[in-house]
């Protein structure tokens, strides 16, 4: 493959991974959690959406502000965005790619991942303005990575300009 085709590679590579992004932005804003909002989508290789989730309580579960604002109760029953797409999708998962926002995957999540046959992870740059990490999740969010580049995942951080 020549130069050429290598650079139209990767800005075709760069806009399907912003395209997945952006719709991850999208189905966060389903949450129903006060203070995260986190949305995942699956892609089969080829760039067909396969599965979305977002953060919230199993379903059938009423979301009442007693259960989002207290944030032990909401922890110990929230399902993770990641968790949810994996839950929600109706076919194999093998070889596709989830498109996570705005955080990286815990620790748990990754597991659940690297289960899926998912072969490829793509999250935006945390260094970015709007993204403010909690330190308390640094850690998971570390190990998250470490386990799905041990396990042979792709790992692809994508930098959002003009965010």
């Amino acid at each position: 493959m020549g130069e050429i085709d290598r650079e139209a590679d990767e800005t075709q590579k760069r806009k399907w991974d912003l395209r997945g992004l952006y719709m991850a932005r999208h189905v966060s804003q389903w949450s129903k959690d006060p203070s995260t909002k986190v949305g995942a989508v699956i892609m089969t290789a080829d760039h067909r959406p396969v599965s979305w989730g977002y953060n919230g309580l199993p379903a059938g579960m009423l979301d009442t502000k007693e259960r989002l604002e207290d944030r032990e109760t909401k922890l110990a029953l929230t399902i993770h965005a990641e968790r949810n797409a994996i839950l929600f999708a109706r076919g194999s998962l093998l070889g596709g790619v989830l498109y996570v926002w705005p955080f990286p995957p815990c620790s748990q999540c990754a597991a659940d991942i690297a289960q899926s046959g998912i072969r490829r992870v793509v999250v935006p740059s945390p260094a970015l303005a709007w993204v403010s990490v909690p330190e308390r999740w640094e850690r998971s969010f570390s190990l998250g990575r470490s386990l799905l580049l041990e396990v042979g995942i792709d790992y692809h951080v994508v930098t959002i300009e003009g965010e």
